[in-house]
């Protein structure tokens, strides 16, 4: 119970007791020496006394009542006043997991219309808010949930939301009204990757979904985000954040049908070219179309002499009339190269 609104909520009922009690944060860096020397020494759900004050520690709480020792019936009052801090910060819970619960139908497509607009009303949650889903799945969490594993390391902003959807799987409801970037959102997602790595030694991928404005329509970015990590796994394996818009094209082939995807990509990489196209000439034009095109730094990134490069793009053109210098013929290898990776078996798109 670390809401600052419900802590000030915590002390205006108990400001209405028999005697003064006070409410101290834990964690606050405000504490004076005696109070912080009381902490150190408390164990919850039990009264101790320091110099002229009592101390209790709320179980399952960074919350503890003190007051002053000489008022009577002091201890009474302050185990009274505990269960009272308790019984609300049990309603506050319970509140809470019913307002995830409402997000959590609504992303899944289980509530709509009035129902939803109804429930919403109900909790009090905004229905005009910017903001964007982001879906954090982790495949490796032992017996733990990946939302155990976020909850406390995730950068929360106010406006935040963060769900638990199921044993692999986390949403992120990101406010975005400050029109944060995509290079924001994907830096946000880096960092937490990284710290969660660094605190656990669990791995994270992480799909994006576009902005909306009322909850019904979250779903939409909801079902977006996931997309990105099913599509993204597929054409960019070697990467691990993967954002909706950013993947135009290779959505775009994963509609095609399989069969013209496989007869597509045999007009080039058939057994007339299987020499050609060896593990050493994929990575040269792998490389070369990640350095835009660029000679001279696809040279030195492989290091090998610029007129080496040329030597290994004039067999490409002579074998297959494909000038990958040209951009209309590096656009036109670039897709039928790509069109193998979704011969296969492919994700459903269904959420």
């Amino acid at each position: 119970m670390n809401d600052k609104h419900l802590q000030e909520h915590v002390e205006n009922i108990l400001s209405q007791l028999s005697m003064p009690v006070s409410v101290l944060d834990a964690d606050h860096d405000a504490l004076t020496m005696s109070q912080t020397a009381a902490l150190a020494t408390l164990r919850e759900g039990v009264v101790h006394q320091h110099e002229r004050d009592l101390y209790l520690s709320v179980p399952k709480s960074r919350l503890v009542l003190t007051c002053h020792a000489d008022h009577p019936g002091a201890r009474d009052v302050l185990t009274l006043a505990a269960a009272l801090v308790k019984s609300m910060d049990a309603a506050v819970d319970n509140h809470t997991e019913n307002s995830f619960d409402v997000y959590r139908r609504a992303l899944r497509g289980e509530l709509t219309g009035s129902e939803l607009e109804a429930l919403s009303h109900e909790h009090q949650l905004p229905n005009d808010l910017k903001r964007c889903v982001m879906v954090f799945h982790i495949v490796q969490t032992d017996n733990e949930r990946a939302y155990d594993l976020l909850r406390d390391i995730t950068p929360m902003q106010d406006k935040d939301v963060l769900i638990d959807m199921d044993r692999h799987s986390v949403v992120l409801l990101k406010d975005v009204s400050e029109d944060d970037a995509v290079e924001e959102l994907m830096q946000f997602a880096q960092a937490l990757q990284e710290t969660l790595m660094g605190e656990t030694a669990h791995q994270m991928t992480v799909g994006i979904g576009r902005s909306r404005h009322s909850i019904e329509d979250l779903r939409e970015s909801y079902t977006e985000a996931r997309r990105a990590i099913e599509v993204g796994r597929i054409f960019k394996p070697e990467e691990s954040i993967y954002v909706y818009t950013r993947l135009i094209l290779e959505r775009f082939l994963m509609e095609l049908p399989q069969d013209i995807s496989a007869s597509y990509h045999s007009m080039l990489f058939n057994r007339k070219n299987q020499r050609l196209f060896n593990e050493e000439m994929l990575y040269t034009i792998d490389m070369f179309f990640k350095k835009d095109l660029n000679l001279s730094d696809t040279a030195r990134q492989l290091y090998i002499h610029r007129n080496t490069l040329v030597y290994r793009l004039d067999k490409v053109q002579r074998q297959t009339g494909l000038d990958l210098r040209s951009f209309e013929d590096a656009v036109t290898f670039k897709i039928l190269m790509e069109l193998k990776k979704v011969s296969g078996e492919r994700p459903n798109r269904k959420s």
